[in-house]
């Protein structure tokens, strides 16, 4: 199993830098800075994503799925204080000081993994961030990684409590 110090041992040293997503933070802020931080720190999974490279998609979604349950504690983030990071951070915060990590983490980890394994080898492995709500939610408060498995999708979504079929989902693509 991949552990945090074998990721930490390929990075650069850590830095105390978080991103704030905005003062006033709405779900499509939050949304667009997802999508804005897989980008922009993309070459950083690229350092430790063989790490968890199969040529099957459900290993590798058990794989970061495992990584993440196991070592990255969860803490939801305040409403005024939505962050993203890069996986130094992300390690950092979940596994390190043991602070914790919210959803928008482990999906920003999982999608970082997957796009990086197509990139590093070629593969054509399809991830979408699912931005979800329940019940009677009116707008997305929670998000996770779907990754096209050969018969059906694979949730990697290691929030503890969380899972249910989503009544709201917005798709964009990894």
């Amino acid at each position: 199993m991949v552990t945090p110090e074998m990721i930490l041992a390929r990075l650069p040293a850590y830095k105390d830098e978080w991103v704030l997503v905005t003062d006033k933070q709405y779900v499509p802020d939050i949304i667009k800075e997802v999508c804005k931080a897989h980008k922009e720190f993309a070459l950083f999974y690229d350092q430790f994503s063989d790490l968890f490279y199969s040529p099957d998609p459900e290993t590798i979604a058990d794989n970061i799925y495992n990584f993440c349950s196991s070592y990255l504690r969860y803490k939801e983030e305040p409403v005024k204080n939505q962050t993203s990071a890069l996986p130094t951070g992300i390690i950092h915060r979940g596994y390190v000081t043991g602070q914790g990590v919210d959803c928008k983490h482990y999906a920003l980890f999982s999608a970082g993994v997957i796009s990086s394994i197509n990139r590093l080898y070629g593969c054509c492995l399809v991830a979408n961030f699912l931005f979800v709500g329940y019940g009677k939610a009116k707008e997305p408060y929670h998000v996770f990684v779907s990754l096209e498995g050969d018969e059906n999708d694979i949730w990697i979504d290691p929030t503890p409590g969380s899972g249910g079929q989503p009544t709201l989902v917005v798709s964009k693509k990894v």
